[in-house]
């Protein structure tokens, strides 16, 4: 049991080194009180000078077992370094399985989530303003720790092993 785990292991890591892909930016900002408020806009200014390779943004969630609900709605709008609108997005993401355990990692009462992601056109470099707000019916999440953006760069003859 213990050599499979170790050549799973060896395996991961033979193909996170063979994507060719970097991490340009990873930042999380930190809901204060763990109260995210209807109305209140995470924003995160992202600099990227390289127009030719291709961008990957992956948008993150860290929260605590104090969420009382089985999902989250949230939005995100995508501004190029123009100001100019590229996407609007909407997300609903389970964040519990069938038999009520909390998805993604975490232990101790705090998980981490990949909630969804995007591509960044390649025509422009700059600093991109990405807006991130919870779109659920109350008025305060509790619960809610952290918002957090990544974005990787890839070669444009890089294809994706997902």
């Amino acid at each position: 049991m213990k050599c499979r785990s170790i050549i799973h292991n060896m395996i991961l890591v033979w193909l996170l080194a063979s994507c060719n892909s970097q991490i340009r930016y990873h930042q999380f900002q930190h809901i204060n009180n763990e109260a995210w408020k209807l109305g209140d806009t995470v924003i995160f200014d992202i600099p990227l000078t390289d127009s030719i390779k291709c961008h990957e943004l992956t948008l993150q969630l860290r929260h605590t077992s104090k969420y009382p609900y089985l999902d989250l709605a949230i939005g995100m709008v995508i501004l190029s370094p123009d100001s100019q609108v590229t996407e609007s997005l909407n997300y609903n993401k389970k964040l519990v399985d069938q038999e009520g355990y909390w998805i993604g990692n975490g232990q101790g009462g705090f998980y981490q989530i990949d909630i969804g992601e995007t591509s960044l056109p390649q025509t422009k470099s700059g600093t991109w303003h990405i807006h991130v707000f919870h779109t659920m019916s109350d008025s305060i999440l509790i619960g809610v720790n952290d918002i957090g953006v990544r974005v990787m760069s890839y070669d444009q003859q890089t294809t994706r092993n997902k």
